[in-house]
């Protein structure tokens, strides 16, 4: 079975900086959306919704949404 975006983006991409800029702009985030591109993963996250999208960028078919608060904790205990 395949990894889901967000297990994929967390394991192959969210280093340590990428991490440390996503809870930035997570905790400053109060209106409005961010949009961050990386090697393989795009990230959007949305304050007024309070979703952050991981999008696969080579497979538009593959996206996966989770509250900005259940993020920056899955962010957090990544390593």
């Amino acid at each position: 079975m395949a990894h889901q975006p967000l297990h994929d983006f967390l394991i192959h991409e969210a280093d340590e900086f990428v991490r440390a800029e996503l809870l930035g702009v997570i905790s400053q985030l109060e209106v409005g959306q961010r949009y961050f591109t990386y090697n393989t993963f795009n990230v959007l996250l949305d304050a007024d919704t309070q979703v952050a999208t991981i999008e696969d960028e080579l497979d538009i078919e593959r996206s996966e949404s989770v509250s900005l608060v259940a993020f920056a904790d899955l962010l957090r205990r990544a390593k």
